[in-house]
C-alpha cells in the first residue's frame, strides 16, 4: 500500500503542474500540509517529492521548501515501477510504432540469452516507443518475443499501439501474467539502434530485459529494451522487512 499511497500523490502532483494549479518557480504545500490533503503519512508525502525531484520538476531547499522548477519531467521518463500494472500504464503514455516482425526458431544460444527454449517457434516484434510530443527523440527500442502459437497477437499490436504486448496476450488467450524478472544494464548503442532512435553510436544506454512468466512460472513473454541514457531512468525501492519476534 505505502508504494501505491506515494505513487497516487506524486501522480497528482505531477498533474498539477502541468495544470498551472502550481505554477513554476512556486512553493508546492508543505510536507504537513500535504499529509492533510491526501491524509498520508510524512513518509508517503517524501517518497512522492522525491520521485517529482528524479523527473527534475521540483527542487527542495531547507527552510525554504520543495519549489517547482519545471512543468514537464527532463530527459525523457522517470519511472518507478514495482508491479506489472505499472508497467502497463508506462505503456499507456507511448506509443509503439512497429519497425519490423519476423518468425524464428530459437537457437541454443538465443535460447540462453533470452530464457526460451531452444527448438521452439518464437516471432519477434521490434519498434521504437515515442512520446507523441516529441517524436524526434525516440524513447527506446523493444524487441518483444513470444511463441508463435500467440502470432494473432501481432495484429492487435498494430491496432493497440499503446498497450503492452504482454497484457494483449493476457487478453486475447487467457492466460495471466503472475510475475515479471527484471535485468538490467549498462550498453552502449549499436549503430543500427542508434539510428532508428536519432542518439549518437556508442552512446551509454539501458538495457532491460523483461521475462513475464504465468502461475507455474513458465516464459509467456520476453521483452528487450534499449534506452539511450537521458530519455529514461528506473527507479525502484527497496522495502525492509520487519523482523519476527
Amino acid at each position: 500500500m505505502s508504494q501505491t499511497r506515494y505513487a497516487v500523490v506524486a501522480k497528482d502532483l505531477i498533474e498539477g503542474i502541468a495544470s498551472g494549479r502550481y505554477p513554476v518557480g512556486t512553493l508546492l504545500p508543505t510536507e504537513f500540509e500535504l499529509c492533510e490533503l491526501y491524509e498520508v503519512s510524512r513518509h508517503t508525502v517524501r517518497a512522492a517529492i522525491t520521485q517529482l525531484q528524479n523527473q527534475g520538476l521540483v527542487s527542495r531547499r531547507k527552510r525554504v521548501g520543495t519549489r517547482v522548477e519545471a512543468a514537464t519531467p527532463r530527459g525523457g521518463y522517470s519511472q518507478s515501477l514495482a508491479s506489472v500494472a505499472d508497467l502497463a500504464h508506462l505503456a499507456e503514455t507511448q506509443v509503439r510504432s512497429i519497425q519490423d516482425v519476423s518468425h524464428f526458431v530459437a537457437d541454443i544460444a538465443q535460447a540462453r540469452r533470452l530464457g526460451l527454449e531452444p527448438g521452439e517457434h518464437y516471432f519477434c516484434v521490434s519498434s521504437i516507443r515515442v512520446d507523441q510530443e516529441n517524436l524526434r527523440a525516440p524513447l527506446c527500442w523493444t524487441d518483444v518475443y513470444a511463441l508463435d502459437i500467440y502470432a494473432e497477437v501481432i495484429e492487435l499490436a498494430k491496432q493497440h499501439p499503446d498497450e503492452l504486448i504482454a497484457a494483449l496476450i493476457e487478453q486475447h488467450f487467457g492466460r495471466h501474467i503472475d510475475v515479471v524478472d527484471q535485468q538490467v544494464r549498462a550498453v552502449l548503442l549499436t549503430p543500427e539502434i542508434a539510428k532508428n532512435l536519432n542518439a549518437e553510436t556508442g552512446a551509454p544506454g539501458l538495457k532491460i530485459l523483461r521475462q513475464y512468466r504465468d502461475e507455474e512460472g513458465k516464459v509467456m513473454v520476453v521483452s528487450e529494451t534499449v534506452h539511450p541514457d537521458d530519455r529514461f531512468t528506473l527507479v525502484t525501492q527497496m522495502k525492509r522487512e520487519k523482523a519476527g519476534f
